[in-house]
């Protein structure tokens, strides 16, 4: 059984942790310690995102293409040994589909509660937008080296 199928209401509710971009003195450090650096940042894959897709990623002021983020991994003394974007069936196969089942599944558990069920409709949200917007963002995984 996958972990999201065994999961309760508040693991479901999951935090995105974002490394700011600005914090280049971390990222060296972390190279420093294995020479490499592996990360998934989340990018803009058009110019033209609609308001609810450019809200969904407000926490995410510094987002931009993938052809920002390769100057930021230079500056931090690193250099671009690869990256590729991340497919968008792997978002379905292992994250969302899973997610929605699990989302069926709490709604029957918690039926006569109406903050969980005003919750599980919030979570819902991320995969229906990612269905009708996926194609204007994306996560693309970087590999990088130590200069």
């Amino acid at each position: 059984m996958r972990l999201a199928e065994q999961a309760d209401l508040h693991e479901i509710v999951t935090e995105k942790v974002h490394v700011p971009t600005d914090n280049r003195c971390h990222v060296r450090r972390l190279a420093a310690a294995w020479g490499y650096l592996a990360f998934t940042e989340a990018v803009w894959r058009t110019t033209d995102a609609p308001l609810e897709v450019r809200e969904a990623f407000a926490d995410y002021p510094t987002m931009g293409r993938v052809d920002d983020v390769v100057p930021l991994i230079q500056e931090s003394g690193l250099s671009l040994v690869d990256h590729f974007d991340l497919p968008d069936e792997a978002w379905w196969d292992d994250f969302y589909s899973p997610m929605e089942r699990q989302i069926e599944k709490l709604r029957a558990k918690y039926a006569g509660d109406a903050e969980a069920l005003a919750a599980l409709d919030e979570v819902a949200k991320e995969p229906a937008m990612h269905r009708r917007s996926g194609h204007h963002y994306g996560y693309n995984f970087f590999v990088a080296r130590r200069v």
